[in-house]
């Protein structure tokens, strides 16, 4: 769901879930871009404008340390994952 702040008008991306406080499709929300909270229609089509480009979170690539730690991990729960395993005989 979407939801347009009728104070600053920045659209933006609402969590589905339970409200204690609205009216239909009002809903008492905050609005992540000016702070300020207000009844706000949550079913908007308008695009979403919140947040910025600038501040979406970006996935920054892992360093050598923890890539060689995440390939270490993953190589330990494979070998565990093998261990537990066995033939159809019965036997590992």
């Amino acid at each position: 769901m979407r939801a347009k702040c009728p104070k600053c008008g920045a659209v933006f991306e609402v969590e589905v879930g339970l409200s204690l406080v609205h009216v239909g499709p009002w809903r008492y929300t905050k609005c992540p871009a000016c702070g300020k909270r207000s009844m706000m229609n949550n079913f908007v089509t308008d695009e979403v404008t919140w947040p910025p480009e600038e501040h979406k979170p970006k996935s920054e690539p892992l360093s050598d340390e923890e890539l060689k730690r995440k390939r270490i991990e993953d190589s330990k729960s494979e070998e565990l994952d093998g261990d537990n395993r066995r033939d159809s005989d019965g036997s590992k």
